[in-house]
């Protein structure tokens, strides 16, 4: 009762609309400030949300109170930090302003009728921001969001029946619980599915690679970079973002990089520097993603016409709908250039054990020229690897009893998920908000996104058909669809 008084309506009308529009635009920023924090730390094992205190991750000065107003402090220090001059990526001012936009647009659209609806999509739209940008960057969703918003989504069914259109409280909690069932049974089955089907794939590697399995990892060996591939026909360079490049004498982080054949430009926001490719023994990048070919001439400064621009994208797509076999690079392989070739190595040459078996029916297979254990030496034999087994041939070893292994190869079958278990926990939570309807819309609005985005990015050269995507995002934002008109939709087309 006292719950039902406190957001009554009537009560909030009492102050003008638009006075609670400017608090809640207010208040998102703050906690889009946040949502910066949580999105850096919660992901980060140990790192805790709270504590220590907001500091430059660059020169770790904690930042004042009086620096650490959203929005207004990111503009006046021009995206820098006020200790060590060193850039603030622009996406806290981008989360700050989002989440700011966001919570407005909830009380307009829902303060009139229930503003405790309207302080609950807040929330739960808090959620979907931070769960989208963590697993932009790492391809996970933490328990904290997904098991933790389901919880509260049931607990806060129990307090506002309005959140399921509903004021029988019996009615609600039925509500959020076959949404968190619901949620949880299509994806996983989804996810069981796209297992069967798309549950495999296949690792070429350079003849005669030699891949090192340990007890925590598999090594792969460089690849090399066929970079004839690569350079542009508009411009003749390879230009491309990097999370980091390291020089014999120094390095740089979130740096411009175009390589030619006798070339290479370096260009942070404050400096361009020009060499000589040979004069490069050897550098290394972490690759983030290719540069258009506007981006590249304005990098390189050739100028290009709007047709040659035209011409070079049908070639391009052309090109992508080919079967002819193509380098492909996948943000966060490392690259090793010298001046006469370049190598690559996916994911930092390093499978960790983690990521390749999700369960224990998952297997590597392959045929090796040679291998090498503990327990003797092989030569042309079939090998096939669970968490469970280890095949070489006719023999059969427990894999925790093989300390380390090598082999020859040149391709190796690897275990894939079709999407990650943080979705069907993720899925969950946004059914006990939003209940059955809003989950099976989810889904079905999601996976038309991720086809066209996914389409779209393969189109653009900017990802690979085999390449690993991040789903919440899209389910994220299937579920805002649903909120702000997808329900009137999804009626229309069922009844």
């Amino acid at each position: 009762m006292v719950f039902e008084n406190i957001f009554n309506p009537q009560y909030w009308a009492v102050v003008p609309f638009h006075f609670w529009s400017l608090v809640f635009f207010s208040f998102g920023c703050i906690v889009g400030s946040f949502l910066n924090v949580c999105i850096y730390r919660m992901p980060r094992e140990g790192m805790s949300v709270i504590s220590p205190p907001s500091h430059c991750p660059h020169c770790k000065y904690s930042i004042p109170f009086y620096l650490n107003v959203p929005l207004l402090t990111w503009l006046m220090l021009r995206g820098k930090c006020k200790n060590c001059g060193a850039p603030i990526k622009c996406q806290y001012f981008a989360v700050e302003l989002l989440t700011g936009v966001t919570f407005l647009v909830c009380w307009l659209a829902f303060g009139h009728a229930s503003p405790a609806v309207a302080l609950i999509y807040c929330l739960f739209l808090a959620g979907l921001i931070t769960a989208t940008f963590i697993d932009f960057e790492h391809f996970i969703i933490p328990d904290e969001i997904t098991i933790g918003g389901a919880v509260v989504g049931f607990i806060l069914s129990f307090f506002v029946p309005q959140l399921h259109n509903t004021h029988h409280l019996g009615e609600s909690i039925k509500a959020s619980l076959i949404g968190i069932a619901v949620g949880w049974g299509i994806v996983r089955l989804v996810l069981e599915l796209g297992k069967l089907l798309f549950g495999k794939y296949l690792l070429e590697l350079d003849p005669e690679s030699r891949v090192k399995f340990t007890e925590e990892a598999i090594l792969l060996p460089p690849k090399r970079l066929i970079l004839d591939q690569l350079y542009q026909r508009t411009t003749g360079w390879f230009a491309f973002q990097a999370a980091r490049v390291e020089l014999s004498d120094r390095c740089y982080t979130e740096i411009a990089v175009a390589v030619s054949r006798t070339k290479v430009i370096l260009k942070t926001p404050t400096r361009e520097e020009l060499f000589n490719r040979a004069d490069l023994l050897q550098f290394e990048v972490i690759y983030k993603h290719q540069m258009s070919p506007l981006e590249t001439s304005k990098l390189v400064g050739v100028k290009l016409s709007n047709f040659r621009l035209l011409i070079d994208w049908v070639y391009s797509l052309l090109e992508s709908l080919s079967r002819k076999a193509k380098t492909k690079i996948l943000p966060g392989a490392h690259l090793i250039f010298t001046p006469e070739e370049a190598w690559f190595c996916p994911d930092d040459m390093m499978f960790e054990s983690g990521d390749v078996f999700g369960r224990e029916t998952d297997a590597i297979n392959f045929h090796a020229r040679l291998v090498e254990t503990q327990f003797g030496l092989w030569r042309d034999v079939p090998v096939r690897l669970t968490p469970l087994k280890l095949k070489i041939g006719d023999a059969e070893f427990n894999p925790e009893a093989v300390s380390q292994m090598e082999v020859v190869t040149d391709r190796m079958t690897m275990p894939r998920e079709a999407m990650g278990l943080g979705d069907v926990k993720f899925m969950a939570g946004i059914g006990a908000f939003l209940g059955w309807q809003g989950a099976v819309f989810s889904l079905m609005a999601s996976s038309i996104i991720g086809s066209i985005v996914g389409i779209a990015l393969i189109l653009l050269r900017k990802h690979a058909w085999s390449s690993r995507m991040p789903y919440g995002p899209y389910i994220a934002l299937a579920a805002v669809i649903w909120i702000f008109g997808g329900k009137k939709f999804f009626i229309a087309l069922f009844q």
